[in-house]
Parts: structure tokens; C-alpha cells; sequence
């Protein structure tokens, strides 16, 4: 999945306005009746909800609208240049930087959304606008003006409502795929996602039927804000979330440890995630947070109640979830649809 992008972009240039003079039968002499050149085309960046990535751009980095055509004769002026139109997915995030230093930013996060972001060179004034009493044969015409230009800094950040957090093997691909139609790759070893998934969550409320957009972001380890492992690639995908659900799990070969232990282990896990969030930015700690504690099928159905009511005492409250037999699951849904209404 390609969710950055660098690239140029160039708006078209005028075209040139034109010296000529009327030549007929019986005219050897005519007026001045350069047209005008044409205007160069705009560029647009604007979104297309059909898009999910930036993979279009990997291998083209330059785009150029068209440029106006030179005027004519008979004081015509020349053919505008053509429009550009860029598409970008939802929530895609652009940076413009001109030649000079000039700077701005637009966040494309609307279906619709349509920006102006370079404007085409006004096409250049034939010789016909130059005529006067005093020059009646006026033998200067303007050139186009150039076209904007501008480097452009591309960085997508997924729209969703909910996000999924956890070290990787928790089970975050497991549990999107049990909540959604979405079907990403499993499998019991650590980074099988090496991109994010989207699914959707439809939960039925009476009569109507609430559609909830989850997102499972992949990669997060100690260290993921400073580069280590795949987080600081996906790290910004969380930032749009209304909610996030953290996942905790014991790995393979932990689940027998005194409940002492699993519950330091699973409390340190939880504090590793909050850390790599708080590095990349606080406000990511701030969001409103569902722990689920999974894989409990696993675990000695003895340790169960001790291990929640352990992790409770470190001011850590958890849904029990076994996203194997499908236990809890009718909890967490409630409660997702319960906090994103909210």
C-alpha cells in the first residue's frame, strides 16, 4: 500500500498573443488584428471515494496541465489550454510548496471535495489590443504568462470510526474479520499485515441499521514512533479514529504463567502501545479507548476471572473476547456501537 507520495505539478502556460496585420484584396495595408493567446489550463486535485490508496502515483511524479495555444489571426484568439484533474482518496492530506517558499495545506476528507491548487498563465494580448491613434500600427504582442507550479507532498490518513491497536499477534486482523466483511491475511506469526484494513461494521438498531468503519493498523512495537518495526509508517492512520480498541494477548508458550505474571505481562504490553501513541502525538492517548483482553480460550478458565480482576486493580477495565469460539463478541459490538454514537 502506497500512502505517501511526492510529486510536481505544473498548470499550463498562456499562450502568446500575435503580431498580424489584415491582408486582403485590395488591402495591402491593413489594421493590426493579432488575437489574443489562450488561457493555460487550472490543475484540481479532488477526491474519488473509488480510490482506497496512492498507488497511482508510484510511478509518475510530474503532471501537467495543457497549455493555451498562440492566437490567430483576425483577431482570434488562441484555444485554452485543457484542465487537469488529480484524483486522491478520502482523508488524503496535501502540501503545496512553490518555488518561492510559499506554502499551504489541504485536507481532501470530503466526497465531493474539489480544490483549485494551481492556476494555468493568462494567455498573452495580440497586437490588435495595442492599436491606438497615436500607433496605428502597433508591432508588439505579449508573451503567455507561465503556469503555477508547485511540489506537492501527498500523505494519506485512513477515514475510519474505529481503529485497532495492539502488538502484532494479538488478534487485530482476527477480530476485523469476525466484525466485518473484510477479509485480511491470518496468520500466527508476528507482522502478517504489512498494510491496514479497512471493514465495515453493520450492528441493526431497531429499524435502521449503523454502518461502523474499523480500521486495523499494523506494525505497532516499542520503538514504532521512532521507526522501529512498521509503525511509524502507519501510526498516522490512527489519528482520524473516533475510537480506538486496544488488544491485549498473551503469546504462545505464555498462557500457563502464574496469574501474577501474565497480568505484568499484559499491563507492560498496554504500556508499550500508550507510549509509541503518546510519542507520535498525545492526542492519540486522549481518544476514547475499548481494551479487550483476547484469546481467553486459551487461557485456564481459572486464571480467567483473576486475570481481568487484576488488570482492573491497574486501572485497566477489559472485555473478555475469544475471537476463536466467538465469546464476548456481543459485548464488544454493543459497546462499539455504544461510544461511537456517543
Amino acid at each position: 500500500m502506497i500512502d505517501s507520495a511526492k510529486l510536481t505539478i505544473k498548470a499550463g502556460n498562456g499562450g502568446d498573443g500575435v503580431v498580424h496585420f489584415y491582408r486582403g484584396r485590395f488591402v495591402p495595408k491593413g489594421g493590426p488584428d493579432g488575437g489574443d493567446g489562450g488561457n493555460g489550463g487550472d490543475v484540481y486535485i479532488e477526491t474519488d471515494p473509488n480510490l482506497a490508496t496512492l498507488d497511482h502515483f508510484a510511478y509518475k511524479q510530474k503532471f501537467e496541465a495543457k497549455s493555451g495555444r498562440p492566437g490567430g489571426e483576425s483577431k482570434s484568439s488562441g484555444k485554452a489550454g485543457e484542465d487537469l484533474h488529480i484524483k486522491v482518496p478520502l482523508g488524503t492530506v496535501v502540501r503545496l510548496t512553490k518555488p518561492t517558499g510559499e506554502e499551504s495545506t489541504t485536507d481532501f476528507d470530503t466526497i465531493g471535495m474539489v480544490e483549485v491548487v494551481a492556476n494555468g498563465g493568462r494567455g498573452g494580448r495580440g497586437n490588435w489590443r495595442f492599436r491606438s491613434s497615436t500607433n496605428t500600427t502597433p508591432i508588439e504582442a505579449e508573451v503567455g504568462m507561465p503556469g503555477e507550479e508547485w511540489q506537492v507532498e501527498m500523505d494519506l490518513k485512513l477515514l475510519a470510526d474505529v481503529g485497532l491497536v495492539g502488538l502484532p499477534n494479538v488478534g487485530k486482523s482476527t477480530l476485523l474479520s469476525i466484525l466485518s466483511n473484510a477479509r485480511p491475511k491470518v496468520a500466527d506469526y508476528e507482522f502478517t499485515t504489512l498494510e491496514p484494513n479497512l471493514g465495515v461494521l453493520r450492528l441493526e438498531t431497531g429499524k435502521k441499521t449503523k454502518s461502523i468503519v474499523i480500521a486495523d493498523i499494523p506494525g505497532l512495537i516499542e520503538g514504532a514512533s521512532e521507526g522501529r518495526g512498521l509503525g511509524i509508517r502507519f501510526l498516522r492512520h490512527v489519528e482520524r479514529t473516533k475510537l480506538l480498541v486496544h488488544l491485549l494477548a498473551l503469546k504462545n508458550g505464555e498462557e500457563n504463567l502464574p496469574v501474577k505474571d501474565a497480568v505484568k505481562k499484559l499491563v507492560e504490553n498496554y504500556e508499550t502501545i500508550r507510549k509509541e501513541l503518546a510519542a507520535y502525538a498525545k492526542e492519540l492517548v486522549k481518544k476514547k479507548e475499548i481494551v479487550v483482553l483476547n484469546k481467553i480460550d486459551l487461557l485456564p478458565q481459572e486464571n480467567v476471572e483473576k486475570i481481568v480482576a487484576g488488570l482492573a486493580k491497574k486501572g485497566i477495565a477489559v472485555i473478555k473476547l475469544s475471537a476463536g469460539n466467538l465469546s464476548g463478541l456481543p459485548d464488544l459490538k454493543q459497546e462499539l456501537s455504544r461510544l461511537v454514537k456517543k
